[in-house]
């Protein structure tokens, strides 16, 4: 008959090694786990006093208004209750402010929700600011803003 053979994982023999209560000893915790999940990655654009998002897949969606106003900018998320800001230095500050205030439930969501534009007159997006974005789809913690020219 055969045996239980002691986990891979078992770090009982480690010195000073402990595991959460009530972890199983066969399974590694997160802490010890690589990540298994990829990150979904965005693009937000400034166009003609729109804010854009487009996904990996392509699709683009209006997410409400980025306005100039002398040498400040503005933004303004469509939606009840959506964050806005104003005073910001740059388009480019503009869109990082509007990043970290979006989470990636409400971004998947109008994903899901909008329509793509790419079926009517598409934005010169290239020549357009940009800032790429991601977010873990587990919703843990806000997203990590790519510098540019990545």
């Amino acid at each position: 008959m055969p045996t239980a053979q002691p986990s891979a994982n078992d770090l009982s023999a480690l010195p000073g090694a402990t595991l959460p209560e009530a972890t199983d000893r066969a399974t590694p915790t997160p802490e010890l786990a690589p990540t298994a999940h990829a990150t979904q990655r965005f693009t937000l654009y400034a166009w003609h006093g729109h804010l854009y998002a487009s996904n990996v897949r392509g699709k683009l969606i209006d997410l409400g208004t980025l306005t100039q106003d002398g040498d400040r900018w503005a933004y303004d998320i469509d939606g009840e209750r959506c964050p806005a800001d104003s005073g910001l230095a740059s388009a480019e500050e503009a869109l990082a402010a509007a990043a970290r205030s979006l989470g990636f439930l409400y971004l998947d969501g109008q994903f899901t929700a909008q329509r793509d534009l790419s079926d009517v007159h598409r934005p010169d997006l290239p020549d357009a600011p940009q800032l790429r974005i991601a977010f873990d789809p587990h919703g843990q913690g806000g997203p990590l803003i790519e510098p540019p020219g990545h």
